[in-house]
């Protein structure tokens, strides 16, 4: 196997503070072939709504809040997910006859045919990366699971308090850092 590229090499010990630049490169990648796909096959929802329309399909209609908590999406987030899957018309907001509070989302008749679609994509999609998870010897989804798991129990600001406290005498100090 050959030796990963040294993206960020300029940074050497640095380059782990950079873990959500390489994250962010690695979803772009993805959602960028996965819309390519998707739209080869003929997928009108944008490949990151793939989610919600899945949910969608899968449990029936449902509110913002009850998606957004089982998805673990601020509400905010998946707002901006959800209004162009109802621009399309894939998706729409129904009052609830039982109770009159709730405005729950449900796919339209368009909108379960492209879930359809979706869900027959995803599912070579998944394929595709468990090979290179299988390729890696490493499986990103546990990796990422945990990484999340770890950062929930104790935030990255802790960690960085921590560090901070126990930073060397003699090390470079934040203000010292800023002044060059």
């Amino acid at each position: 196997m050959s030796e990963p590229s040294p993206t960020l090499g300029y940074l050497g010990d640095l380059r782990p503070a950079f873990v959500a630049n390489f994250a962010l490169r690695l979803s772009d990648a993805i959602c960028a072939e996965t819309q390519a796909h998707a739209d080869r096959v003929g997928i009108r929802a944008p490949s990151r709504t793939h989610s919600p329309m899945l949910f969608l399909h899968r449990r029936g209609p449902t509110t913002l809040s009850e998606m957004a908590r089982t998805e673990g999406l601020s509400h905010q987030l998946l707002a901006s997910r959800l209004a162009p899957l109802e621009q399309l018309g894939l998706i729409e907001r129904f009052d609830d006859l039982t109770d009159g509070r709730r405005k729950p989302y449900r796919l339209t008749r368009t909108g379960r045919a492209d879930a359809k679609l979706i869900e027959a994509a995803t599912a070579l999609e998944a394929e595709a990366m468990r090979r290179l998870f299988a390729e890696m010897d490493q499986d990103l989804i546990a990796i990422l699971e945990t990484a999340i798991e770890h950062l929930r129990v104790k935030p990255l600001g802790k960690r960085l308090a921590e560090v901070a406290a126990g930073w060397m005498v003699g090390a470079p100090q934040m203000t010292e850092a800023a002044d060059v």
